[in-house]
């Protein structure tokens, strides 16, 4: 099997979780990555009429979203099309290829939304079901990248069926959230004001504070929402800090919405001037399904023995599990000692204690 085929696989188990879509995804974005070379990808949930109705910005820029929530026509008036035209009558892939309209570069369009953040390409692909619209994907390429190929459209349009799956299939409450390492840090000085945040922060923060991000005439991410925000998160923090508990060990938090999971832990940091400053944690944290599915895809398995491997991590007994792949229990028996034979363990219980170190 290719590696362009084993990362397909992998994008195909993810949209097979059955979680709710905003959950997964951010995943299905990171496997998009490791099948078409990106430097980032958006998502955009859309009604049966076409209208976004919430979307997924990889590397969000508030001031970009903050102009095109105002200047949304505008955008699609320079550029030659409407989103709501690709989601309802466009073509599979490729509705937004390089170049869009001639002379889109010299307008304002551009200026916001491309050449600001150093992109110049992108790819779209259309996600839909037999019955209606679902959304869109769109991957960009920076200004000193290649265009996107040929075989990267092709690739993308394999993925579309599947997408469509994860947006419309099953959607189940997650069993419980797990802790995965992917945080950053943003840093209030002692006047209350955002004097620092890391590149991950920058997007996680978006998430953890904001459910919603419609994308549409007057609708999006206002720069005054996202400032009001994080001063009601200091506020917070300045609140918590006062009370007389949280004098040894930093407060942590959760915050949950349609994203998922976020964990926040605040520190103090003392200036020399006697001012108090904080100094903000948060990290992303994913069902503990998607984490176990993540674990699968790094064992050195076949893709068989993937399979077979996530549905012992999910406690599926053995003759389901043999329904489920066409398999005898003899041939299931087999593939499980060669799983357990590669990765030194015993039994099913160290597996799982394997999954979530």
């Amino acid at each position: 099997m290719s590696k362009k085929s084993d990362e397909l696989t992998r994008l195909r188990q993810t949209c097979c979780l059955g979680l709710a879509s905003e959950i997964v995804v951010p995943q299905i974005v990171e496997d998009l990555h490791r099948l078409i070379d990106s430097d980032r990808v958006h998502f955009a949930w859309s009604d049966d009429l076409g209208n976004i109705v919430n979307a997924y910005f990889e590397k969000p820029d508030p001031a970009a979203l903050d102009w095109l929530r105002h200047n949304h026509r505008r955008f699609e008036e320079e550029v030659g099309i409407s989103v709501r035209q690709s989601i309802l009558f466009g073509k599979p892939t490729g509705n937004y290829r390089w170049p869009y309209r001639k002379g889109f570069e010299a307008t304002e369009s551009y200026a916001r939304l491309f050449g600001g953040l150093g992109l110049k390409y992108s790819l779209d692909g259309v996600v839909r079901d037999r019955f209606r619209p679902l959304g869109q994907v769109v991957l960009f390429r920076r200004i000193e990248d290649p265009d996107f190929s040929v075989d990267d459209e092709d690739r993308l349009a394999q993925t579309l069926p599947y997408i469509a799956h994860a947006i419309a299939g099953p959607q189940k409450t997650p069993e419980a959230f797990v802790e995965t390492g992917d945080s950053g840090l943003l840093v209030f000085d002692a006047d209350g004001r955002l004097s620092f945040q890391s590149a991950q922060a920058k997007e996680l923060i978006v998430y953890a504070l904001h459910e919603q991000i419609p994308v549409g005439a007057g609708e999006g991410l206002s720069l005054d929402e996202v400032e009001r925000q994080l001063s009601a998160l200091h506020a917070r923090i300045s609140k918590i800090h006062e009370q007389p508990a949280t004098a040894g060990a930093p407060p942590v938090w959760a915050l949950r919405n349609r994203w998922g999971e976020f964990q926040l832990r605040a520190y103090v940091l003392d200036s020399p001037g006697g001012g108090r400053g904080y100094g903000v944690t948060v990290e992303r944290k994913v069902p503990l399904e998607m984490r176990m599915l993540q674990k699968v895809k790094e064992m050195p398995l076949s893709i068989r023995q993937r399979e077979v491997c996530f549905l012992l991590l999910r406690g599926v007994d053995n003759e389901a599990i043999a329904q489920m792949l066409g398999i005898t229990r003899p041939t299931l028996k087999e593939y499980t000692r060669a799983i357990y034979r590669k990765l030194g363990v015993a039994r099913r219980e160290d597996l799982v204690r394997l999954a979530l170190e």
